[in-house]
Protein backbone atom coordinates (compact mmCIF):
# COMPACT_ATOMS: atom_id res chain seq x y z
CA UNK A 1 0.00 0.00 0.00
CA UNK A 2 1.06 3.61 -0.53
CA UNK A 3 2.29 5.46 2.54
CA UNK A 4 1.28 9.12 2.79
CA UNK A 5 3.78 11.79 3.75
CA UNK A 6 1.68 12.86 6.75
CA UNK A 7 2.05 9.43 8.40
CA UNK A 8 5.79 9.39 7.72
CA UNK A 9 6.11 12.87 9.25
CA UNK A 10 4.09 11.85 12.32
CA UNK A 11 6.20 8.74 12.87
CA UNK A 12 9.39 10.72 12.45
CA UNK A 13 8.23 13.25 15.06
CA UNK A 14 7.43 10.40 17.48
CA UNK A 15 10.72 8.56 17.00
CA UNK A 16 13.23 11.11 15.72
CA UNK A 17 14.42 8.58 13.11
CA UNK A 18 15.19 9.33 9.46
CA UNK A 19 12.30 9.69 6.99
CA UNK A 20 13.34 6.64 4.95
CA UNK A 21 13.45 4.34 7.98
CA UNK A 22 10.04 5.61 9.10
CA UNK A 23 8.61 5.04 5.64
CA UNK A 24 10.01 1.49 5.47
CA UNK A 25 8.62 0.69 8.92
CA UNK A 26 5.18 1.98 7.90
CA UNK A 27 5.27 -0.11 4.76
CA UNK A 28 5.99 -3.24 6.82
CA UNK A 29 3.19 -2.29 9.21
CA UNK A 30 0.66 -1.53 6.43
CA UNK A 31 0.50 2.08 7.55
CA UNK A 32 -0.26 1.36 11.23
CA UNK A 33 1.86 3.82 13.26
CA UNK A 34 1.79 1.73 16.46
CA UNK A 35 2.96 -1.35 14.60
CA UNK A 36 5.56 0.74 12.78
CA UNK A 37 6.96 1.89 16.13
CA UNK A 38 7.26 -1.77 17.14
CA UNK A 39 9.13 -2.45 13.90
CA UNK A 40 11.51 0.39 14.64
CA UNK A 41 12.10 -0.95 18.17
CA UNK A 42 12.99 -4.33 16.69
CA UNK A 43 15.40 -2.54 14.40
CA UNK A 44 16.85 -0.76 17.42
CA UNK A 45 17.36 -4.05 19.25
CA UNK A 46 19.31 -5.38 16.26
CA UNK A 47 21.43 -2.22 16.18
CA UNK A 48 22.03 -2.54 19.94
CA UNK A 49 23.29 -6.12 19.57
CA UNK A 50 25.51 -5.15 16.65
CA UNK A 51 27.08 -2.17 18.46
CA UNK A 52 27.42 -3.77 21.91
CA UNK A 53 31.08 -4.72 21.48
CA UNK A 54 32.27 -1.22 20.66
CA UNK A 55 33.96 0.87 23.35
CA UNK A 56 31.78 3.49 25.02
CA UNK A 57 34.19 5.71 26.95
CA UNK A 58 32.49 9.07 26.48
CA UNK A 59 29.18 10.11 28.02
CA UNK A 60 27.55 12.24 30.68
CA UNK A 61 26.68 12.25 34.36
CA UNK A 62 23.04 12.82 35.26
CA UNK A 63 22.48 14.46 38.66
CA UNK A 64 19.34 14.88 40.75
CA UNK A 65 18.62 16.23 44.23
CA UNK A 66 15.12 16.30 45.70
CA UNK A 67 13.61 19.67 46.55
CA UNK A 68 14.06 19.05 50.28
CA UNK A 69 17.74 18.16 49.76
CA UNK A 70 17.35 14.80 51.49
CA UNK A 71 17.70 12.49 48.52
CA UNK A 72 20.20 12.54 45.68
CA UNK A 73 20.86 10.41 42.63
CA UNK A 74 23.73 10.16 40.17
CA UNK A 75 23.92 8.09 37.00
CA UNK A 76 26.52 7.70 34.26
CA UNK A 77 25.38 7.06 30.71
CA UNK A 78 28.17 6.06 28.32
CA UNK A 79 28.49 6.56 24.59
CA UNK A 80 31.27 6.29 22.01
CA UNK A 81 31.88 9.88 20.91
CA UNK A 82 31.75 13.42 22.24
CA UNK A 83 29.27 14.62 19.55
CA UNK A 84 26.72 12.07 20.79
CA UNK A 85 27.35 13.16 24.39
CA UNK A 86 26.52 16.69 23.24
CA UNK A 87 23.40 15.58 21.37
CA UNK A 88 20.13 17.05 22.73
CA UNK A 89 18.31 13.69 22.64
CA UNK A 90 21.15 12.01 24.56
CA UNK A 91 21.25 14.80 27.15
CA UNK A 92 17.47 14.71 27.62
CA UNK A 93 17.57 10.96 28.14
CA UNK A 94 20.27 11.32 30.81
CA UNK A 95 18.28 13.94 32.73
CA UNK A 96 15.00 12.01 32.40
CA UNK A 97 16.79 8.87 33.59
CA UNK A 98 18.28 10.39 36.73
CA UNK A 99 14.89 11.92 37.64
CA UNK A 100 13.33 8.47 37.23
CA UNK A 101 15.99 6.99 39.51
CA UNK A 102 15.29 9.63 42.15
CA UNK A 103 11.55 9.00 42.00
CA UNK A 104 11.48 5.20 41.64
CA UNK A 105 14.52 4.33 43.79
CA UNK A 106 15.33 1.11 41.89
CA UNK A 107 17.07 -1.51 44.02
CA UNK A 108 19.57 -2.59 41.38
CA UNK A 109 20.48 -2.47 37.70
CA UNK A 110 17.86 -5.01 36.63
CA UNK A 111 15.12 -3.09 38.42
CA UNK A 112 16.30 0.15 36.82
CA UNK A 113 16.13 -1.30 33.30
CA UNK A 114 12.49 -2.28 33.90
CA UNK A 115 11.50 1.10 35.39
CA UNK A 116 9.01 3.08 33.24
CA UNK A 117 10.22 6.25 31.49
CA UNK A 118 8.08 9.44 31.28
CA UNK A 119 7.53 9.12 27.52
CA UNK A 120 6.44 5.47 27.73
CA UNK A 121 8.30 2.19 27.70
CA UNK A 122 10.98 1.06 30.11
CA UNK A 123 14.48 2.40 30.68
CA UNK A 124 15.72 -0.56 28.63
CA UNK A 125 13.41 0.49 25.77
CA UNK A 126 14.71 4.04 26.06
CA UNK A 127 18.31 2.90 25.69
CA UNK A 128 17.41 0.78 22.66
CA UNK A 129 15.55 3.65 20.99
CA UNK A 130 18.45 6.00 21.64
CA UNK A 131 20.89 3.54 20.08
CA UNK A 132 18.60 3.21 17.07
CA UNK A 133 18.44 6.97 16.71
CA UNK A 134 22.11 7.83 17.29
CA UNK A 135 23.76 4.67 15.97
CA UNK A 136 26.32 4.32 18.76
CA UNK A 137 26.86 1.88 21.59
CA UNK A 138 25.10 3.49 24.55
CA UNK A 139 24.91 1.96 28.02
CA UNK A 140 24.09 2.87 31.61
CA UNK A 141 27.44 2.81 33.34
CA UNK A 142 26.34 2.96 36.96
CA UNK A 143 24.02 4.74 39.37
CA UNK A 144 23.77 5.60 43.04
CA UNK A 145 21.14 6.85 45.48
CA UNK A 146 21.80 8.49 48.84
CA UNK A 147 19.25 9.56 51.45
CA UNK A 148 20.34 11.66 54.44
CA UNK A 149 19.53 14.86 56.35
CA UNK A 150 21.46 16.70 53.64
CA UNK A 151 22.64 15.36 50.28
CA UNK A 152 25.09 17.47 48.28
CA UNK A 153 26.70 16.79 44.91
CA UNK A 154 29.72 17.97 42.96
CA UNK A 155 29.72 17.35 39.21
CA UNK A 156 33.08 18.03 37.56
CA UNK A 157 33.16 20.64 34.79
CA UNK A 158 33.52 17.93 32.10
CA UNK A 159 30.24 16.30 33.24
CA UNK A 160 31.97 12.92 33.18
CA UNK A 161 32.61 12.35 36.89
CA UNK A 162 30.88 13.34 40.09
CA UNK A 163 30.90 12.89 43.84
CA UNK A 164 27.96 12.89 46.26
CA UNK A 165 27.83 12.94 50.06
CA UNK A 166 25.18 12.22 52.63
CA UNK A 167 25.41 14.34 55.78
CA UNK A 168 23.63 13.91 59.11
CA UNK A 169 22.74 16.78 61.42
CA UNK A 170 22.36 19.59 58.89
CA UNK A 171 20.31 20.93 55.99
CA UNK A 172 21.30 21.33 52.34
CA UNK A 173 19.59 24.74 52.50
CA UNK A 174 22.29 25.90 54.93
CA UNK A 175 24.91 27.69 52.81
CA UNK A 176 27.78 26.47 54.98
CA UNK A 177 26.59 22.85 54.71
CA UNK A 178 26.16 23.23 50.96
CA UNK A 179 29.66 24.62 50.54
CA UNK A 180 31.19 21.89 52.69
CA UNK A 181 29.25 19.23 50.80
CA UNK A 182 30.46 20.47 47.42
CA UNK A 183 34.05 20.55 48.67
CA UNK A 184 33.67 16.99 49.93
CA UNK A 185 32.25 15.98 46.55
CA UNK A 186 35.22 17.59 44.81
CA UNK A 187 37.56 15.65 47.11
CA UNK A 188 35.81 12.41 46.14
CA UNK A 189 36.28 13.13 42.42
CA UNK A 190 40.00 13.84 42.78
CA UNK A 191 40.90 11.28 45.46
CA UNK A 192 38.44 8.43 44.69
CA UNK A 193 38.30 6.83 48.16
CA UNK A 194 37.59 3.11 48.31
CA UNK A 195 35.43 3.14 51.43
CA UNK A 196 33.98 5.52 54.00
CA UNK A 197 36.00 4.39 57.05
CA UNK A 198 38.53 1.71 57.96
CA UNK A 199 35.90 -0.62 59.39
CA UNK A 200 34.39 -0.74 55.88
CA UNK A 201 37.63 -1.71 54.12
CA UNK A 202 37.77 -5.30 52.88
CA UNK A 203 40.02 -7.24 55.34
CA UNK A 204 41.33 -9.36 52.46
CA UNK A 205 42.74 -6.24 50.77
CA UNK A 206 44.52 -5.28 53.98
CA UNK A 207 45.83 -8.82 54.55
CA UNK A 208 47.16 -9.04 51.00
CA UNK A 209 48.87 -5.67 51.26
CA UNK A 210 50.46 -6.66 54.57
CA UNK A 211 51.71 -9.93 53.09
CA UNK A 212 53.34 -8.12 50.16
CA UNK A 213 54.95 -5.43 52.30
CA UNK A 214 56.23 -7.89 54.91
CA UNK A 215 57.81 -10.05 52.20
CA UNK A 216 59.46 -6.97 50.70
CA UNK A 217 60.84 -5.96 54.11
CA UNK A 218 62.17 -9.45 54.77
CA UNK A 219 63.90 -9.56 51.38
CA UNK A 220 65.51 -6.14 51.79
CA UNK A 221 69.22 -6.51 52.58
CA UNK A 222 69.08 -3.43 54.81
CA UNK A 223 66.82 -5.37 57.17
CA UNK A 224 68.95 -8.51 57.32
CA UNK A 225 69.87 -8.08 60.99
CA UNK A 226 66.53 -6.73 62.21
CA UNK A 227 64.36 -8.98 64.40
CA UNK A 228 61.04 -10.16 62.96
CA UNK A 229 59.06 -8.15 65.50
CA UNK A 230 60.75 -4.93 64.34
CA UNK A 231 59.88 -5.71 60.73
CA UNK A 232 56.30 -6.34 61.85
CA UNK A 233 56.15 -2.90 63.46
CA UNK A 234 57.61 -1.23 60.36
CA UNK A 235 55.03 -2.91 58.16
CA UNK A 236 52.26 -2.13 60.64
CA UNK A 237 53.04 1.58 60.24
CA UNK A 238 53.01 1.24 56.46
CA UNK A 239 49.68 -0.58 56.54
CA UNK A 240 48.16 2.08 58.79
CA UNK A 241 49.14 4.71 56.24
CA UNK A 242 47.82 2.54 53.39
CA UNK A 243 44.44 2.18 55.11
CA UNK A 244 44.22 5.93 55.73
CA UNK A 245 44.83 6.55 52.02
CA UNK A 246 41.89 4.30 51.08
CA UNK A 247 39.34 5.61 53.57
CA UNK A 248 37.38 8.78 52.78
CA UNK A 249 37.24 10.08 56.35
CA UNK A 250 40.98 9.55 56.91
CA UNK A 251 42.28 10.97 53.63
CA UNK A 252 43.95 14.38 53.73
CA UNK A 253 41.20 16.81 52.72
CA UNK A 254 42.17 18.56 49.49
CA UNK A 255 40.28 21.73 50.54
CA UNK A 256 42.00 22.08 53.92
CA UNK A 257 45.08 24.32 54.02
CA UNK A 258 46.05 22.82 57.36
CA UNK A 259 46.29 19.36 55.77
CA UNK A 260 43.80 17.82 58.19
CA UNK A 261 41.87 14.65 57.44
CA UNK A 262 38.36 14.81 56.01
CA UNK A 263 36.97 13.77 59.39
CA UNK A 264 38.89 16.47 61.29
CA UNK A 265 38.02 19.13 58.70
CA UNK A 266 34.31 18.31 58.90
CA UNK A 267 34.43 18.51 62.70
CA UNK A 268 36.23 21.87 62.48
CA UNK A 269 33.78 23.30 59.93
CA UNK A 270 31.30 24.48 62.54
CA UNK A 271 28.39 22.99 60.60
CA UNK A 272 27.71 20.24 63.14
CA UNK A 273 27.34 17.61 60.42
CA UNK A 274 28.82 14.15 60.10
CA UNK A 275 29.42 12.21 56.89
CA UNK A 276 27.20 9.14 56.67
CA UNK A 277 27.60 8.14 53.02
CA UNK A 278 29.32 8.98 49.75
CA UNK A 279 29.61 7.84 46.15
CA UNK A 280 31.80 8.39 43.11
CA UNK A 281 30.46 7.99 39.57
CA UNK A 282 32.38 8.29 36.29
CA UNK A 283 31.66 7.61 32.63
CA UNK A 284 35.08 6.35 31.58
CA UNK A 285 35.19 2.57 31.35
CA UNK A 286 38.64 2.49 32.93
CA UNK A 287 37.57 4.39 36.05
CA UNK A 288 36.39 2.63 39.19
CA UNK A 289 33.17 3.59 40.89
CA UNK A 290 33.36 3.65 44.66
CA UNK A 291 30.56 4.05 47.12
CA UNK A 292 29.20 3.21 50.51
CA UNK A 293 25.79 3.56 48.88
CA UNK A 294 23.98 1.05 46.66
CA UNK A 295 25.90 1.60 43.43
CA UNK A 296 25.60 -0.46 40.26
CA UNK A 297 28.67 -0.56 38.01
CA UNK A 298 28.95 -1.13 34.30
CA UNK A 299 28.78 -4.66 33.01
CA UNK A 300 29.31 -3.77 29.36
Amino acid sequence: MGIDAKSVKELREKTGLPMMECKQALEKADGDISLAIDELRKSGAKAEAKLAGRKAEQGLIGSYVADDGKLGALVSVCCETEPVANNEDFQKFVQDLVAVIGAAKPADRDALLETPMPGGGSVKDGVTELINRLRENISIGGFSLIEADAVVQYVHFDNRKAGMVGLAGGSAADEAVGTLGKDLGMHIVFSVPQCLSRDKLDPQIVAKEKEIRLAAAQNDEKNANKPEEILEKIVEGQINKFIAEQCFLEQEFIRDDQKRSVQDSVEASGTGVTVTDYCYIATDAGGEEASEAETETAEE
